[in-house]
């Protein structure tokens, strides 16, 4: 599996959007109380956050750790401060921290964020995976030819997988 960067909410501004703007009070409590259940039903300690975040800095720092060979330590650390709610994934400083707990260089990681190096790579990930009708997270792609888009229960996975395997 590899894992792609893809910018859910660019027009996000850094800040991030309050939640009850963007969805509008009603669907972003639906959503809220949807997200909290599924959560409870598999285990997971999840706060959610009141803004719609803008996720450029995040995913530009998950790419410094894949070039470092720490992407996977990264992006788990990046998913437990954000739905634990330990870090702010919008601001430099908790990227920093978050990433020197799985072993990056701060200053390198800082200096790469700041200077926006992994813009270009985040735009074509977007440009790439909205070409293919991605327009949700999470997105799965099977085999080059099976779209599941979105938090799914663990048996729409298994079909998938299972149908990918019979056509094998």
């Amino acid at each position: 599996m590899t894992w792609r960067p893809f910018e859910l909410h660019p027009e996000a501004p850094i800040e991030g959007i309050p939640r009850d703007a963007y969805f509008g009070r009603g669907r972003a409590e639906q959503m809220r109380t949807y997200m909290q259940s599924v959560a409870e039903s598999v285990g997971l300690d999840m706060q959610t956050r009141d803004v719609i975040i803008n996720s450029r800095r995040a995913l530009g720092a998950a790419e410094f750790a894949r070039e470092h060979d720490k992407f996977d330590a990264m992006h788990h650390a990046l998913f437990k401060a954000h739905w634990e709610g330990t870090g702010k994934l919008e601001d430099i400083d908790d990227l920093v921290r978050i990433g020197e707990t799985i072993g990056l260089d701060g200053g390198e990681l800082r200096t790469a964020l700041e200077a926006n190096r992994y813009d270009a790579i985040i735009d074509e990930n977007r440009e790439i995976a909205s070409s293919a009708g991605i327009n949700a997270i999470p997105a799965h792609v099977f085999a080059r030819r099976y779209l599941v888009l979105g938090a799914q229960p663990y048996e729409v996975l298994k079909q998938v997988v299972e149908r990918v395997r019979s056509e094998a």
